[in-house]
């Protein structure tokens, strides 16, 4: 009878979790942070999360809404710092309006987390009030060579901001986060590109790296004798006709830096090199010559 009755229970349960809605089952992007208490005065970070629900995920993009009176916050900053994700096609980029989060990040060879962060938000808290952050439009794509789009679960963050305590010091996360960086951001390379789509068809340069820590903040770019130039991800050469070493510097918000070299590659065809090809030539045949003659002095 008892046995009779497990398989009962068995079956009921495997048939209640087929009714269950597949959104159980389904992927999830929500936000945390580490307060329970938000005062006035407080600049804290959250952390935009995805939970793969055990699958294999390469690709999440999507938008972050932000819910607040005016006044109310200052957004100081958004930053890839510990992101589990390393590709990104649209960095996370706020509205003119700075009221939107756009992103779209990626893993080449995709990854089953729990809690992978895709960024931080840093939000300086101004006023008293609420505000609410939801996910929305997102999208989560599973690694299986077909781009196939995943269900996806979403989870609101709404926090209380109350009256300055004025028994403490303000909670500063980010600039707790940048003293802590003592590492550069990692090793990158420099790609060089020209498209008549682009740039109106000039040479330019590409380059992206990411720091785990505080995010990376700019490039420098050194291009010959030519002045220093603080540059985003892409470089319009100055000098389109010859080609020089570039360094570009990467920094991040500590003041960590990792320098990477371009050099151009080699055109046989240039006039100096020409020039240094047909000396060469000359100098070879003067010494078989001379070679030569020596030869048939000595018979």
């Amino acid at each position: 009878m008892r046995l009779f009755n497990n398989k009962i229970c068995l079956s009921v349960l495997v048939f209640s979790a087929a009714l269950l809605p597949y959104s159980v089952f389904a992927s999830s992007v929500y936000l945390e942070t580490a307060h329970t208490e938000f005062f006035v005065g407080d600049t804290i970070l959250i952390d935009v999360k995805v939970d793969s629900n055990g699958k294999e995920i390469n690709t999440v993009e999507g938008k972050i809404f932000l819910d607040y009176l005016p006044g109310a916050i200052l957004i100081r900053d958004i930053n890839l710092s510990e992101s589990s994700f390393s590709l990104w096609p649209d960095k996370p980029l706020l509205s003119d309006d700075l009221r939107i989060i756009s992103f779209a990040g990626g893993v080449p060879s995709g990854f089953k987390k729990q809690d992978a962060i895709l960024f931080k938000i840093a939000l300086n808290l101004t006023n008293t009030g609420q505000i609410t952050l939801s996910p929305d439009n997102v999208s989560v794509y599973l690694n299986d060579g077909k781009g196939t789009r995943d269900t996806v679960g979403i989870r609101n963050l709404t926090i209380n901001v109350l009256p300055q305590d004025t028994g403490n010091r303000p909670a500063n996360d980010l600039d707790a986060l940048i003293l802590e960086d003592k590492t550069p951001p990692e090793p990158f390379i420099i790609i060089a590109g020209q498209d008549d789509s682009v740039f109106e068809g000039k040479k330019f340069l590409s380059f992206s790296t990411v720091d785990n820590q505080s995010g990376v903040r700019y490039y420098e770019v050194i291009e010959g004798s030519f002045p220093v130039t603080r540059s985003g991800g892409t470089f319009v050469l100055q000098n389109q006709h010859t080609s020089n070493e570039v360094i570009v510097i990467a920094y991040d918000a500590a003041g960590n830096s990792r320098e990477s070299v371009y050099s151009p590659p080699l055109n046989i065809f240039s006039y100096p090199i020409i020039i240094s090809l047909i000396g060469s030539i000359l100098i070879i045949i003067l010494s078989i010559v001379i070679f030569r003659k020596i030869k048939r002095s000595r018979k």
